[in-house]
């Protein structure tokens, strides 16, 4: 495996870009930012030089023909993802994309051909299931901590993007592709897929679209697979003063409950998110993991990736978090029928 510093871009400089993606490459060894990517100058420019980037550039297409950049991580609105990613994997670039993949699934199925004609790394940053209470929680259900996973029970919930934020107002927009489900949607469902042991085979949604709101601000979901397990879940951006973010597993011999974040930042001092495994066999008492594992950064995972190493997060992941978006959003437009996943 090659050591040498493997140059990446940064395409979108959103407060997304800011908070997950920009300090990482910043600070992660065996990486070298060469260029940040905004059609706005001075976000470009304030970005290159808070994290070292190299070059500022307006326009993402002129990384297409630049040897020195070997991969990009890609930012930017949902809308843009497909473009970008197809023709990054065409120029023989590996690219790391945020959640969801794209808006549709015919777009997200062409990203991923790409890729792999390419022979190209597409990972998309599924970034929940790498919490350290995610990753508990998915080794012990595989483990056979609560038996057989029947039910299982899902929310995510906050106030929505800010819309104070200039940077998170394409949200809001019919353009975006969607509302609450695009955007709350991959986290919980990728969750799913990790944790219950069949494929889904049907899924349903209702959502709800306020008067004057271009996209949804909140769905509910229910999911069943093919063993008979099934699960519901709540995806919302109308608690306007809080935040909830959990995940519970009733299985044939215990229950897991995930409290997956408590806040959008922490707060000083708070506790952190705990995981709790309860049985129900007799003596048994439930047990708490109050500090689980510390999560994997998921671009040192596509670092790794890029340079030869296995692909623990692979496009296959996202592409399957875009048959739980597509299907609820055709259920919709069918007056919340049962449709397939598939």
């Amino acid at each position: 495996m090659n050591d040498r510093p493997v140059g990446i871009a940064v395409i979108g400089c959103g407060s997304t870009a800011h908070r997950r993606h920009l300090p990482v490459w910043r600070d992660l060894p065996g990486a070298r930012l060469v260029a940040v990517v905004s059609r706005d100058p001075t976000r470009r420019q304030e970005a290159a030089a808070q994290y070292g980037a190299l070059r500022a550039l307006a326009d993402w297409r002129e990384l297409l023909t630049d040897a020195s950049v070997e991969a990009v991580d890609v930012c930017t609105p949902h809308p843009q993802h497909g473009e970008i990613a197809i023709a990054m994997a065409a120029a023989g670039k590996h690219v790391l994309c945020e959640k969801p993949l794209a808006t549709d699934l015919p777009v997200a199925m062409a990203m991923v051909e790409a890729a792999k004609a390419a022979g190209v790394v597409l990972m998309p940053f599924l970034n929940m299931r790498l919490l350290g209470a995610s990753a508990t929680a998915i080794a012990l259900v595989r483990q056979g901590a609560i038996g057989e996973p029947q039910i299982l029970r899902g929310v995510m919930a906050h106030g929505g993007p800010d819309r104070t934020d200039i940077r998170r107002e394409w949200f809001w927009q019919a353009s975006s592709g969607g509302g609450a489900i695009l955007d709350l949607g991959p986290h919980i469902f990728d969750l799913a897929a990790q944790i219950m042991p069949a494929p889904a085979s049907r899924i349903r949604a209702t959502l709800r679209q306020p008067p004057g709101m271009a996209v949804e601000s909140d769905g509910f979901v229910e999911i069943e697979y093919n063993d008979g397990s099934i699960a519901h879940m709540s995806l919302s951006w109308s608690l306007v003063a809080a935040r909830e973010s959990s995940l519970t597993v009733h299985g044939t011999t215990g229950s897991l409950r995930i409290q997956l974040l408590l806040a959008p930042d922490p707060a000083p001092n708070a506790p952190a998110a705990p995981l709790v495994l309860s049985s129900r066999r007799p003596g048994d008492p439930a047990v708490s993991y109050p500090t689980p594992a510390t999560s994997t950064e998921p671009c040192s995972i596509f670092l790794q990736a890029v340079r030869g190493g296995d692909v623990s997060l692979s496009a296959d992941a996202g592409l399957e978090v875009m048959r739980y978006i597509s299907g609820c959003y055709r259920s919709h437009q069918h007056g919340s029928a049962w449709v397939s996943v598939k």
